[in-house]
């Protein structure tokens, strides 16, 4: 049974960066029957946020949900609301708040009063920890109010997301290929040659270690005896000596981007196992300028560092912008470049950093950057790749180029959000966002695509 029938509330505490997970959260919650107060939903099935949240807490809680993370244990709202609450359960001898570990923190990153705590981990999956909340609040009899749960979350929701008659246009990460080779050729390597040794400067499939298919003969100066004996319309020949010829062709451009990538500066990790990166200091203050689609000139860092925290220890990598480059030749009605969007971590001598190491700090990097920063990042290296021009010609062979369009492709959604009437996520402290490892930057009067930088 509940301890006082006049508790009856879940009330969410967190940091504004965390505002996405706290509204989640609670609509969760909500639609399973609890009554939750929450900033971010306001008048949720009539019921107001509470304008004086001490005595909210002290006289119509039930219990204290606090979404703890690298924001949240700095910021003074949220600190007030744990130490009340951590004050509630010593006086009333109960387990009042319900901690989240939302990131990962260490509890070395805690302060005294929250690291003993057991904490409900959200840092790999919010659809296991929500499992674990609302077992939590079951095995504590936490009162529910059915009347209608769900039917006010649809209701919340079709108010807030009102759908409108309007053009949106959508950006894609596809790049369409305007113009292929129409043949490749087969060549017999004549000299012994360390093949790998050559594959920054020529694009070329490899089919046995004396052959090797490719769009165009190797460059002079590399000084490779070759012989041609054979020629291929690869798009009208399906299979060639058991080879697939689309499959050959797909991996020659892909081979022959990459070669055009690495003579344009960007470089390629030793093992080949992370693709291509760019590499420290090859652009001024390691930023790329670009033309965003509002045709306003905007910076994004392609090289930074950053400090994690693993065991109490503190260890400070580097990292790179690393874009991938995938063809797609049959699967839209053009054949197009995928750009996807990723990122390499190396210590500060330049070492790669293990596979596991590399994937958990490539989650924490990229885990804030929405819509915006990773359109605006391939943005960017479109418009790098092509030099700012409608179309880049990667490689000339004699039986036709390969060009590619320096635009992405564009679609047009009839329907768009009514973006006015949706409530603007406020910080609960000043607009200053400081990070040990980069200057101070005032969002507040900032458009935040014109200032897409990670240091």
């Amino acid at each position: 049974m509940c301890e006082d029938k006049g508790r009856v509330h879940i009330f969410i505490s967190y940091a504004g960066e965390d505002s996405h997970l706290a509204e989640w959260l609670s609509l969760k919650l909500i639609a399973e029957g609890y009554k939750v107060w929450c900033d971010r939903i306001k008048l949720l099935g009539g019921e107001s946020y509470p304008s004086n949240i001490d005595d909210a807490i002290k006289n119509s809680t039930f219990r204290v949900i606090a979404l703890l993370s690298k924001y949240s244990v700095q910021k003074a709202n949220p600190k007030k609301e744990r130490t009340l609450a951590l004050n509630i359960a010593r006086e009333r001898k109960i387990n009042f708040m319900i901690p989240l570990n939302v990131d990962g923190l260490s509890p070395t990153e805690l302060d005294w009063m929250t690291s003993d705590l057991t904490f409900i981990s959200f840092s790999k999956s919010w659809a296991e920890g929500l499992k674990k909340v609302l077992n939590k609040l079951s095995s504590i009899n936490a009162p529910k109010d059915f009347a209608r749960a769900r039917e006010s979350v649809c209701e919340w929701f079709s108010i807030r997301d009102t759908p409108v008659q309007k053009e949106e246009r959508i950006w894609t990460n596809l790049l369409p290929i305007t113009e292929m080779p129409r043949g490749m050729y087969r060549f017999d390597i004549l000299d012994d040659v360390d093949l790998d040794s050559i594959s920054d400067k020529w694009a070329f499939y490899i089919q046995s270690p004396r052959v090797v298919w490719s769009f165009s003969k190797p460059h002079y100066y590399l000084n490779l005896a070759t012989k041609r004996t054979a020629s291929v319309a690869w798009e009208s020949v399906v299979e060639y000596e058991g080879l697939n010829m689309s499959y050959v062709a797909t991996n020659l451009i892909k081979r022959s981007i990459a070669v055009y990538c690495l003579a344009k500066g960007m470089n390629q990790e030793s093992t080949k196992k992370y693709g291509l990166y760019f590499p420290e200091n090859m652009f001024p203050n390691n930023r790329l300028s670009f033309v965003n689609y509002k045709q306003k000139k905007i910076p994004i860092a392609v090289v930074g560092e950053r400090t994690f925290y693993s065991v109490g220890l503190r260890e400070k990598n580097r990292y790179h912008l690393s874009p991938s480059f995938r063809p797609l030749l049959w699967a839209f009605h053009v054949p197009v470049i995928q750009v996807n969007i990723r990122v390499y971590l190396t210590d500060l001598d330049g070492n790669p950093l293990d596979s596991r190491k590399m994937l958990s700090r490539r989650k924490r990097l990229c885990k804030d950057w929405w819509n915006y920063e990773w359109l605006s990042r391939m943005m960017a290296v479109s418009s790098w790749l092509s030099n700012s021009q409608e179309t880049v010609n990667i490689l000339s062979t004699d039986n036709g180029d390969l060009v590619l369009s320096g635009r992405p492709i564009t679609l047009k959604a009839l329907l768009g959000i009514d973006e006015d009437a949706l409530e603007p996520i406020v910080l609960e402290d000043k607009h200053n966002v400081i990070d040990e490892d980069s200057d101070i930057v005032d969002f507040e009067d900032v458009d935040p695509m014109e200032c897409v930088e990670n240091e």
